[in-house]
């Protein structure tokens, strides 16, 4: 399928795509280092992940009506989850849903993911949002601003390496704002991609084998219909040209031309996604839990594989846990830690988990205490994960800290320890800080959205 022809398809499914009218170039050099956002929609607990505090009664005297006894987790630390080299420590499981079951899953999967990835890991801890509200906590993460107009990351990269992608950024939810520097193709429907690649081919959700495009054999007619749209599409073309009289008019129509009958990135993300399903099933992974993080993963390798994307939001959600806390959050973490190690392993199937930087991220953290309904409440305090590209050397690292009753605290800007005259570290300092990590922090587009902080050194 051609380029041309596949923005229009999206425009009439359940894809959509915000696009340029003409291509910078007729043909997209592939990009050479991709970026993906994972984002846990609705304010994960990082003291549940990533940065525990344990059953020490914290908030007792402070907030005596708390649940837990005013403890700001309902289990212990334990040392057996904590990387003595790095300091890099995760949350045990307290039992969960009463099911040992249950509870033995979620170990293994946090287990497994910070014992498999610690190495690629930098873990940033003791965040300062800013904000407690979804809206402003979600573009505060994600673009490094609490104001509106800013471009997410991503988006920004894929603006960046290289805008004129079939789908540079690719979007499935959370903070997806591209300030009109690039196309946003949302692609909520990973297994409408094979019918976009090859619409001449047999639908096999039909029950009669029919094709897409094609009318019916039962009906008494072979006709392909999808060979008549193209022809009418390439006549009228043609015709546009020869009346076209000004001469950029007639260039964007020679370059719709060019792309049309040139482009076949679309088949090639069809093939390499089935050859990731083919080694990686998504329902045939570790606990094979969220299938729909985990379609999102191995459409967006195989879109980086095939050279058709620079950068990808992957979204989840299940976090906002104002009630019963411990049985919603830590299962929604632990399949989140699943789908992340999927995606790893898809990416590596790839042959690009040596070229793919993942961020992960929520809107805010939750409050270090527990309300009368066993849940908790947002909280501006939270932590973020960074996965480096395999082998680049720059994980297994710890940097910042919250307090132990997890709340903010000024850090020294080059180690990230606790710093009476440093300064608080914000999602400004980390964005401003990817954007150098990943190469785009002094190009045209990101002057144009100044962060305006002083550096963390985070990465070094």
């Amino acid at each position: 399928m051609k380029r041309r022809n596949f923005i229009q398809m999206l425009a009439a499914t359940g894809m959509t795509a915000s696009l340029p009218l003409t291509a910078n170039k007729a043909f997209a050099a592939a990009p050479d280092q991709f970026l993906i956002i994972v984002n846990a929609g609705g304010g994960w607990d990082p003291t549940s992940l990533c940065d525990p505090k344990g059953r020490l009664g914290q908030y007792l005297d402070e907030r005596p009506t708390a649940g837990n006894d005013g403890s700001i987790n309902s289990i212990d630390l334990n040392d057996a989850k904590l990387n003595a080299t790095s300091g890099m420590r995760w949350s045990d499981i307290p039992r969960i849903n009463g099911s040992d079951a249950t509870t033995a899953r979620v170990t293994n999967q946090f287990d497994n993911f910070f014992e498999t990835y610690h190495d690629q890991l930098t873990v940033i801890n003791g965040v300062d949002n800013g904000t407690n509200n979804h809206s402003s906590g979600n573009r505060a993460t994600w673009s490094g601003n609490l104001e509106m107009g800013y471009p997410s990351l991503a988006a920004l990269f894929a603006a960046s390496s290289n805008p004129s992608l079939p789908m540079a950024y690719i979007s499935n939810g959370g903070y997806d704002f591209t300030a009109s520097l690039v196309s946003r193709a949302r692609a909520s429907s990973a297994s409408f991609i094979d019918k976009l690649a090859d619409p001449i081919t047999v639908d096999p959700e039909r029950d009669r084998g029919e094709f897409i495009y094609r009318s019916a054999k039962n009906s008494g007619q072979d006709i392909d219909i999808y060979k008549q749209v193209k022809l009418a599409q390439k006549k009228r073309l043609e015709r546009q040209k020869s009346q076209a009289e000004l001469p950029l008019r007639r260039q964007q129509l020679n370059q719709l031309f060019t792309v049309r009958q040139e482009d076949n990135d679309l088949a090639k993300l069809s093939e390499a996604k089935a050859l990731i399903e083919k080694d990686l099933a998504t329902n045939d992974h570790m606990n094979n839990r969220d299938q729909g993080f985990k379609r999102q993963a191995s459409l967006v390798a195989a879109a980086f594989k095939s050279g058709v994307a620079a950068s990808a939001n992957i979204s989840t959600g299940g976090f906002d846990t104002h009630g019963n806390h411990d049985n919603g959050q830590y299962q929604n973490l632990g399949d989140l830690l699943e789908g992340v190690a999927y995606l790893q392993e898809a990416l590596t199937i790839a042959g690009i988990a040596d070229k793919t930087t993942v961020v992960i991220g929520s809107d805010f953290g939750r409050t270090p205490y527990y309300n009368t309904g066993n849940g908790k409440d947002h909280w501006p305090v939270t932590s973020m994960m960074v996965m480096h590209p395999k082998g680049n050397g720059k994980g297994g690292k710890v940097f910042g800290s919250s307090t132990n009753k997890f709340r903010s605290q000024t850090l020294d800007r080059t180690t990230g320890q606790a710093n009476a005259n440093g300064q608080l570290l914000t999602p400004a300092h980390i964005n401003l800080a990817l954007r150098k990590e990943l190469g785009i922090a002094d190009n045209t587009l990101a002057v144009r959205f100044p962060l305006n902080v002083d550096d963390f050194d985070i990465f070094s």
